[in-house]
């Protein structure tokens, strides 16, 4: 259900409420504040129960040291926000959502040396734990028990956010907000140069949506030009085995046959989307392609970021429009009929 506007929420009554995955990921960001002075309020899109809702909360505070306050300026909606929107995945209640953005650093901790207030900025929304063998090696980027703005985390559908300052990244002079908030599209895009796919290949991606579309342009940058997109509702029967590899934007248990149909014998399929529910599989179809299966989460942020401001990539053609936080019913309902276009959000500022 999506409600246009409501009561004003306390921040700290609102964080209460939210799971805590584990005291160390959690300390300063979605601790309970002992303080109860009144602070300023932000506007935010929150989702509490089976509503959505434009509340007034109060503004994060700045409690973790190691912890920066993020005004928002631009912020983009993805199917995860929209999946969690409509409860089709676990998250916290009540939940701030969203998870692609670009700010201005508002308040940094007193512990934070290398970033500054008034600094532009992007924020990997993938949050790791701090705790566990893989982060203790150095190596948090293959947490497995990483938390996710907008998901587990209060997230920056509002005109503030406070997030850790390990996950925040400076953004280089003249990148637009615009474009700053499509990092982590960008950085999903590049996981997917992981399955090492050669410019000699002819390769097929299987969906036609604003991501497929993103990675296209990637992937021609990335000197990878011989691929077709291809759309399941409007295009024909695939040929048998006329592909050395396939990307998957859309996950079933259909488009999986279909993929392996279209790769040939020993080929590649990347697998993609962030699919929350089981997919079924027939493993004699994989057995007779005996094909290598790629299955890529993220790729560099910094490499998103580098290769954004270089303008070889046209964001602009994949935005549907720029939205306040009270459009919000439109255009969810809107991103639920199609993917074309990526629609934004301006919480907190000019943009």
């Amino acid at each position: 259900m999506f409600v246009s506007t409501g009561q004003s929420v306390s921040h700290a009554e609102l964080i209460s409420k939210a799971p805590m995955p584990s005291q160390t990921a959690t300390r300063g960001i979605f601790g309970i504040h002992a303080k109860r002075t009144p602070r300023a309020r932000m506007k935010a899109l929150l989702k509490e129960g089976s509503a959505v809702s434009v509340q007034l909360m109060q503004r994060p505070e700045l409690t973790d040291a190691r912890a920066v306050i993020v005004r928002v300026t631009m912020a983009g909606l993805c199917r995860t926000d929209l999946y969690a929107a409509e409860g089709k995945i676990k998250v916290c209640d009540p939940l701030v959502l969203g998870h692609e953005f670009a700010g201005v650093i508002e308040e940094v901790g007193s512990e934070v040396d290398a970033l500054r207030a008034g600094q532009r900025v992007t924020v990997n929304p993938i949050l790791p734990c701090l705790r566990c063998k893989y982060c203790a090696s150095g190596n948090s980027s293959v947490c497995q028990n990483t938390t996710f703005l907008g998901v587990d985390r209060c997230g920056c559908f509002a005109e503030f956010v406070c997030v850790p300052a390990s996950a925040v990244l400076p953004l280089p002079a003249g990148m637009s907000d615009l474009a700053a908030a499509y990092t982590e599209p960008v950085a999903a895009s590049l996981a997917v140069l992981k399955a090492n796919l050669q410019a000699d290949e002819k390769g097929l991606i299987y969906g036609s949506n604003r991501f497929s579309q993103l990675l296209k342009q990637i992937m021609n940058v990335k000197s990878l030009t011989n691929i077709t997109i291809y759309d399941p509702s409007t295009d024909g029967p695939l040929e048998e085995g006329s592909f050395d590899y396939v990307v998957e934007t859309i996950m079933t248990a259909e488009s999986l046959s279909k993929m392996v149909h279209a790769v040939r014998p020993g080929g590649k399929i990347v697998l993609k989307s962030r699919q929350y529910e089981p997919v079924a599989l027939k493993m004699i179809e994989l057995l007779k392609k005996e094909p290598v299966m790629h299955v890529c989460n993220y790729g560099s942020f910094e490499d998103a970021i580098e290769l954004l401001s270089t303008g070889k990539i046209d964001i602009e053609s994949l935005v549907d429009g720029i939205y306040a936080l009270e459009d919000f019913p439109k255009v969810l309902r809107a991103a639920k009929q199609q993917e074309s276009l990526k629609p934004f959000f301006a919480p907190g500022g000019n943009h």
